[in-house]
């Protein structure tokens, strides 16, 4: 089953939002535009550019199928923060391609033999240049501290319910990382979204881990995250 990355960011944010119109962009309109290749071959998958071949394909990470998805298939400035600082939280949760960055690719990862809406993995590798990836880095550790109470999304001029934010224990893997915590009540229920983002060289990877459901939490499986850098040519064992 194949989860476009833009329906996938919008099935996550609808719940946000305290009127059922805006619940709707995860089907129709705009929002159902094709992301990308269905194919679950490796041949399947773009593999032109240097940081495609580096991106995982069909194999890679053993109990999931691998499907490319369109970095540019979430218009920039698509999903609002009620506060500026928190910005660069509210373009991860709707899956908006980072600025600055010279190339973007996109994975979307499921579990094997899922038939329905369920957890996911995106996998976001961009490609930066002159110090970008560490930049990148920097203004996400910032927005985590600085969102630490929280913010509130905005779609389509609707402000919806808070979303928390949390640190969570980095990996300790490649040059740098980070990971953290965004989280809402959906149903009665709190749901968290597993944000993973590790920087090798001049390449930032943003692992995005949710469930489309929001019935429960999920986090990046480590397996994921190790089976990238292993595409990458990067260590996967913790830094000293």
């Amino acid at each position: 089953m194949h989860i476009p990355r833009r329906t996938a960011a919008f099935a996550l944010l609808a719940p946000l939002l305290l009127v059922a119109a805006c619940g709707g962009s995860s089907g129709g309109g705009k929002a159902g535009a094709s992301t990308g290749p269905t194919a679950s071959t490796p041949a399947a998958l773009p593999a032109g550019t240097a940081l495609e071949r580096t991106a995982l394909v069909p194999g890679d990470a053993a109990g999931f199928t691998v499907t490319a998805g369109d970095p540019n298939a979430v218009a920039s400035g698509g999903t609002a923060s009620d506060k500026r600082q928190c910005q660069p939280l509210a373009d991860l949760l709707s899956g908006v391609a980072p600025t600055g960055a010279k190339e973007t690719v996109v994975r979307t990862l499921i579990p094997a033999g899922q038939k329905g809406p369920g957890p996911s993995v995106i996998v976001t590798l961009s490609r930066y240049a002159g110090g970008g990836a560490h930049q990148r880095i920097a203004t996400l550790r910032t927005a985590v501290h600085a969102c630490a109470s929280g913010f509130r999304p905005v779609i389509e001029g609707v402000t919806g319910v808070p979303v928390a934010v949390a640190t969570r224990p980095a990996l300790a893997l490649g040059d740098e990382d980070l990971r953290f915590a965004l989280g809402f009540a959906a149903g009665g229920k709190g749901a968290r979204q597993d944000f993973v983002v590790i920087r090798t060289g001049e390449t930032v990877s943003v692992f995005h881990g949710g469930n489309l459901t929001l019935a429960e939490s999920y986090d990046v499986p480590r397996p994921v995250v190790t089976a990238q850098l292993k595409k990458l040519g990067a260590p996967v064992t913790k830094r000293r």
